[in-house]
């Protein structure tokens, strides 16, 4: 028992050392087929909580996701979601378990591999620092959040 609990708050301590470390831009990135030149925290709140599905187009929207740890996912939910990376995986976790997740966010390693699918997907959707997704080809830069 005290081995978990000692996991846990060690876990949660690196998690927000890890947040706090990262100083940068985070860029909301898409598919550059996509029509939106840009969007408010609203509408991608909308994609990664389950209330919105699909494009206005009825393209069917892939989210994707970085690992829990990564600091890069810490501002993101915290500008956009208004809750630690946790507690968004949490909240999505009773969802699958209930059987009301619809479209549940893909969790990918790297940034770099973020882009890569964003570009190729006309459906997607997922969150890069800005010097990852600045020129990058394939994809377009549709909001901006500072730490």
């Amino acid at each position: 028992m005290y081995r978990v609990v000692f996991a846990t708050v060690s876990f949660a301590f690196f998690a927000f050392h890890a947040a706090t470390a990262f100083a940068g831009t985070v860029a909301v990135i898409v598919n550059s087929s996509n029509a939106h030149k840009s969007m408010s925290a609203g509408e991608i709140r909308g994609l990664y909580t389950n209330a919105t599905l699909e494009w206005p187009d009825g393209t069917p929207v892939t989210l994707y996701d970085l690992a829990i740890s990564d600091p890069v996912r810490s501002v993101f939910s915290e500008a956009v979601l208004s809750k630690s990376p946790i507690k968004a995986a949490e909240e999505w976790a009773h969802l699958k378990i209930t059987n009301q997740a619809k479209n549940p966010p893909i969790a990918i390693k790297s940034e770099a591999l973020i882009v890569r699918r964003v570009s190729r997907e006309k459906g997607a959707i997922g969150y890069v620092t800005l010097e990852a997704a600045r020129q990058k080809e394939g994809v377009r830069i549709v909001n901006i959040f500072q730490n």
